[in-house]
């Protein structure tokens, strides 16, 4: 067992350019495609990956210093600092539950899959930090370790599930066919979307979401769409209108302003372009996964899971994503029982958003609507996270954060890691409630699965 952990960490600690790209390559091989194509295509994956992180630095670099200053001018006295997703992955791996952790969710995944019980592969290894994270909580409120890898299996399922009951939707809007996304953050906030999308369609002004899907060759449809497409449906626009704002905002003078309104712009053309990149990876490996389930698996579909990134390129998606920016700021400033000061990750807001329109079907309107709904339950959960997230750092031996101020991230601001830590948390019952959790998902997924699978939804 310790040689195999010691495997996986070693593959890990390679970088998801590295790693994600042989995961790839291997899975491919696996599936039957040709050694020639299945290296190109987990080559193609690395080099999409690598331009997502290249224009995430530049995002950051860009945006942070922006941040920064708006936070000074806005006179934010927050105690939980936004430390970013990087730093919660060294935190989630640098135990030994998380380095088990793996290990268990794979070996359940397989069963899941053998039996039926899932559809979803979950490919997304490097994601697993959040299961960590759960197990890492409940290890230092209980001291239970198998408390705390049943919680982190707890948060596995509940995203393999979302995996199986959004993966035709997320198929269609995405373009790519074969995949879902049981990613331990997105997957957390698609319950959430799919209850207010079912109480927009009794909404008069919300209700018709007949040609609302919004993509790069049909955009403007009807509406309301019409009257603000025109800034919201250009990303080059857009951006050049949000980094102005951002500029004006963080009191900057007119070279750095226009630097930055320059650089948002950038940035709101090249993620969507490297994401493209991934896709086109991906898309071999998925016709042959499907070639070869069909074969294997004549009397079921199963999906590959990926990490949400693939979904970034939407353009419904990364344009409410860069106007959540400022609106995340506004909001921590004057949220009752809010402590998280948001910086790490506000950039990246698109990837907070991104299963809202994916259950919304690319429904712009929808999707900024459910934003703003859930802005403030990421915030709220992050400040819950933050005093056992600076815990689990110092335990690991990283601290980030000064006397009087805890770390966390808002990446934290997650239900399915609350939930299954609240459970755990139970005198005795612990277990039982997280395994009734279990019971449920795995059975009354199926049912949503079926149900989802339909155009209009549950």
């Amino acid at each position: 067992m310790e040689v195999l952990l010691n495997i996986i960490q070693y593959v890990i600690n390679l970088g998801s350019q590295v790693f994600v790209p042989l995961i790839m390559m291997t899975i491919a091989l696996i599936f039957g495609l040709r050694f020639g194509k299945a290296l190109k295509a987990g080559i193609t994956v690395g080099i999409g990956l690598i331009g997502v992180q290249i224009v995430s630095t530049l995002t950051a670099d860009v945006l942070s210093p922006v941040i920064n200053s708006m936070v000074e001018r806005l006179g934010l006295n927050l105690t939980s600092i936004d430390v970013g997703g990087g730093p919660a992955a060294a935190v989630g791996f640098g135990s030994s539950v998380g380095a088990v952790l793996i290990v268990v969710v794979v070996a359940v995944n397989i069963i899941l899959v053998a039996t039926k019980l899932t559809n979803t592969i979950n490919v997304d290894v490097y994601n697993f930090w959040y299961f960590a994270i759960t197990a890492g909580f409940v290890q230092i409120l209980t001291g239970n370790f198998f408390l705390a890898i049943l919680a982190g299996l707890t948060h596995a399922i509940l995203g393999l599930k979302i995996g199986d009951i959004m993966a035709k939707r997320t198929q269609d809007v995405i373009g790519i066919g074969g995949i879902t996304i049981p990613h331990g953050f997105a997957a957390a906030s698609a319950p959430l979307f799919m209850i207010l999308d079912k109480i927009y369609d009794y909404i008069p002004i919300l209700k018709d979401k007949k040609g609302s899907e919004d993509n790069d060759a049909s955009r403007n449809s009807n509406g309301i769409s019409k009257m603000i497409g025109a800034v919201l449906g250009d990303k080059i626009y857009l951006g050049l209108i949000l980094g102005l704002f951002f500029g004006i905002v963080a009191g900057y003078g007119v070279s750095d302003i226009l630097n930055v309104t320059v650089s948002t712009a950038a940035i709101m053309v090249l993620f969507p372009t490297m994401v493209k990149m991934i896709v086109e990876g991906l898309i071999p490996i998925s016709n042959q996964a499907k070639k070869f389930f069909a074969e294997k698996f004549k009397d079921r579909e199963l999906y590959i899971g990926l990490d949400s990134a693939v979904t970034i390129g939407h353009s419904v998606t990364i344009s409410v994503g860069m106007l959540m920016i400022p609106v995340f700021m506004f909001v921590a400033a004057i949220l009752p029982g809010n402590t998280t000061l948001p910086l790490g990750e506000v950039p990246f807001a698109a990837f907070y958003v991104c299963f809202a329109t994916i259950v919304h079907k690319g429904n712009r309107i929808r999707t900024i609507i459910s934003s703003l709904i859930f802005i403030p339950i990421v915030l709220w959960l992050s400040s819950w996270a933050a005093p056992l997230f600076t815990q689990l750092g110092e335990n690991a031996g990283l601290t980030f954060v000064q006397e009087g101020q805890t770390a966390t991230t808002m990446a934290l601001g997650n239900f399915f890691i609350w939930l299954p830590v609240k459970l755990a948390e139970v005198p005795i019952l612990g277990a039982v409630f997280l395994l009734a959790v279990i019971a449920l998902a795995l059975i009354g997924g199926k049912y949503l699965e079926k149900r989802y699978s339909k155009s209009n939804g549950i």
